[in-house]
């Protein structure tokens, strides 16, 4: 074990500086071979060219993006429409905030997803889906509305206030009053977060 300043998550939720002890071993490589391990006791993955992923750079998003929680770039003129394989991607990105203890089984999910991409279900059609649903943890595969909600939370700048309802929505800009409520049609005022 070995001790890093990074974020901790508070009781109201928020991220704060803090140290937290953290196990050396929790690296996004191994964490991708491990997935690719895993993806290999796949029966209905049997046929597909798994080994190759392990070619494939692993990388981490802006730690300021909010609705991108992974991604799988293709290759300079690859077209998803062409026959993909790993040899045609270039990258695969998971949004850092993902990368700790506490969500470790979504960014999992998260990868074993752009894996799945990477072996050439380039779309999010019927075949994807059923092999998606293989990944041995359903839980983390429900775990993306809490991590987006946990997104929004961490760079939400502004509150969209209605003084009529008292509802609020995090924002990351301002309303500048161009907005309304969608319960009792009263302006949003904007609230410093």
């Amino acid at each position: 074990m070995i001790r890093s300043n990074i974020s901790i998550i508070s009781e109201t939720g928020v991220e704060e500086p803090g140290i937290l002890l953290q196990d050396r071993s929790f690296s996004i490589e191994g964490m991708g071979s491990s997935i690719i391990e895993q993806m290999m006791n796949i029966p209905d993955l049997s046929d597909l060219h798994i080994a190759g992923l392990s070619q494939i750079p692993l990388g981490k998003l802006r730690k300021n993006a909010v609705r991108l929680h992974a991604v799988c770039r293709y290759k300079k003129g690859v077209k998803k429409t062409d026959e993909i394989s790993p040899v045609s991607v270039r990258c695969i990105d998971i949004h850092p905030r993902a990368l700790n203890i506490r969500w470790e089984r979504y960014a999992n999910f998260l990868l074993f997803h752009e894996y799945l991409h990477a072996l050439g279900f380039s779309n999010h059609g019927k075949e994807f889906r059923r092999l998606e649903a293989l990944w041995h943890d359903p839980e983390a595969r429900e775990m993306g509305r809490s991590f987006s909600l946990h997104l929004r939370k961490m760079n939400a700048r502004w509150i969209w206030f209605c003084p009529a309802c008292e509802i609020k929505h995090l924002k990351s800009k301002r309303s500048n009053g161009r907005y309304n409520c969608r319960l009792c049609l009263c302006s949003l005022i904007d609230v410093k977060n």
